[in-house]
C-alpha cells in the first residue's frame, strides 16, 4: 500500500510539472509575439525616423540656400548703403563749392560796395 501512495504523490507532481511547462510555453508564446509586435513598433518607428531625417535633410538645404540668398542680399544692401554715402558726400561736396563761391561773391560785392564813391 505504501507503494500506490507514493506512485500517485509522484503521479500529481508529474501532472502539476506538465501545467506548468504548459504556463511556461503559453507564456513563451505570449512573449514572443509581444517581441514581434515590438519589433514591428520598432521598424514603424525606425521609418518614421528615416523620414524626419529626411525632412530635416530639405530644411537644412532649405536654410542654406534662404541664407546665400540673405548673404547676396546682405553684400547689396552694403553696397547700396556704400552708393548713398557718397552720393552724400558729393552733395556737402556740392553745398561746401556752393558755399564757398556765395562767400567769394559776397566778398567781390561788399569791396565793390566800399570801392564806390559816395555821393
Amino acid at each position: 500500500m505504501t507503494d500506490n501512495v507514493d506512485l500517485r504523490f509522484l503521479g500529481e507532481q508529474i501532472r502539476q510539472m506538465q501545467s506548468d511547462l504548459r504556463q511556461v510555453r503559453s507564456d513563451q508564446l505570449r512573449v514572443e509575439s509581444e517581441q514581434v509586435l515590438m519589433q514591428d513598433r520598432l521598424a514603424r518607428v525606425e521609418t518614421k525616423l528615416d523620414v524626419v531625417g529626411a525632412k530635416v535633410e530639405a530644411l537644412d538645404g532649405k536654410a542654406d540656400y534662404h541664407g546665400l540668398r540673405l548673404d547676396r542680399l546682405d553684400v547689396r544692401v552694403d553696397h547700396l548703403e556704400t552708393k548713398v554715402d557718397n552720393g552724400f558726400r558729393a552733395v556737402d561736396a556740392r553745398f561746401d563749392q556752393v558755399f564757398q563761391t556765395l562767400a567769394t561773391n559776397t566778398q567781390m560785392l561788399l569791396e565793390a560796395i566800399k570801392g564806390r564813391p559816395q555821393s
